[in-house]
């Protein structure tokens, strides 16, 4: 493992040296099986015909290593919520963290340690799991040291019958760029338009409040790629706070945080995180269940930390 060579690294002065360390151990652990969704590339994208019910989680804004008011222990919570989803019945097929999985820090080693970290605690669930970054991830390093320890930022699957894309709008700012809508145009273009399609990804794809970056820059153009679809959700995180929305043929979803609530977009002129409340420390916190029925609907449930009941099931 190699080590900042000073405490003042910068996290965009990674060393060509650093780099190859840290790619060798990055190949360790994905040849090793961690990686879950490093075995989704050999997958196709075209349709495979009928769904098969199934349920998944949308798990987001954990940000392991943040120490302060807002959440006074980050890790308890994320393995409370983590706790929780290990009992639900029936269980999920697989996770879906929508970024900001960890605490953004100007250290490349304490970026990367934190990344492992999270991904340590994640391995040890024994759920599977798919990952897409949040800006504190990815943004001040663009995305480095996220693809050595946890893959691509971006990729597709298909699971039961359902497409997954899962997209990067903050390691280069709040944008998806060129590149990245050419490589999304090329999925869809191999997709049928008849089978459902879910995009998970960190900042909203439509402007919920530009004051606070809520916002995709390019989001229109990745929407009217999509338009030709007749059932799309987007998953998304970055917002702390549960926001149901509509654009077209489009159902956004923002998920609960895992680490702290936020205020709703307005009167603010600056957005304030609250400090953690004595008697209610888990208040605005939790995780989504989504249920996927045999026709594609979703049947999306939010469940927050502190009204759950161990053992829960839910139908």
């Amino acid at each position: 493992m190699s080590q900042p060579t000073s405490s003042t690294t910068k996290e965009s002065a990674l060393t060509r040296r650093g780099f190859l360390a840290l790619s060798g151990a990055a190949f360790g652990m994905a040849a090793s099986g961690g990686v879950y969704h490093l075995a989704a590339y050999a997958q196709s994208l075209k349709t495979s015909g009928p769904i098969a019910p199934f349920r998944f989680v949308q798990l987001t804004d954990t940000h392991l290593g943040y120490v302060g008011d807002a959440n006074r222990s980050v890790m308890a919570t994320m393995n409370m919520a983590l706790g929780q989803i290990a009992l639900l019945t029936p269980q999920p097929d697989f996770l879906l963290i929508t970024g900001d999985l960890t605490q953004g820090t100007v250290s490349d080693y304490e970026r990367k340690r934190r990344l492992l970290l999270f991904k340590q605690v994640l391995d040890a669930s024994k759920i599977p799991y798919y990952t897409v970054p949040g800006e504190h991830d990815a943004l001040m390093d663009r995305g480095v040291l996220y693809q050595m320890v946890l893959g691509d930022l971006h990729y597709g699957f298909l699971h039961k019958g359902v497409q997954f894309l899962g997209l990067d709008n903050v390691s280069r700012g709040f944008f998806l760029g060129r590149e990245q809508l050419k490589w999304v145009k090329g999925q869809l273009d191999t997709m049928d338009p008849a089978t459902p399609l879910i995009l998970f990804c960190h900042a909203p794809l439509y402007n919920v409040f530009a004051p606070w970056n809520w916002y995709t820059f390019d989001g229109a153009a990745l929407r009217a790629l999509v338009a030709r679809f007749r059932q799309v959700t987007v998953f998304y995180g970055h917002v702390h706070q549960v926001i149901n929305h509509r654009t077209e043929n489009i159902a956004h979803w923002a998920g609960l945080p895992a680490a702290w609530p936020l205020p709703e977009p307005g009167e603010l002129v600056k957005l304030r995180r609250w400090p953690q409340g004595g008697t209610h420390p888990y208040l605005g916190l939790g995780y989504r269940v989504v249920d996927v029925s045999a026709s594609g609907n979703l049947q999306v449930t939010n469940l927050l930390l502190s009204e759950v009941k161990h053992g829960t099931a839910l139908g």
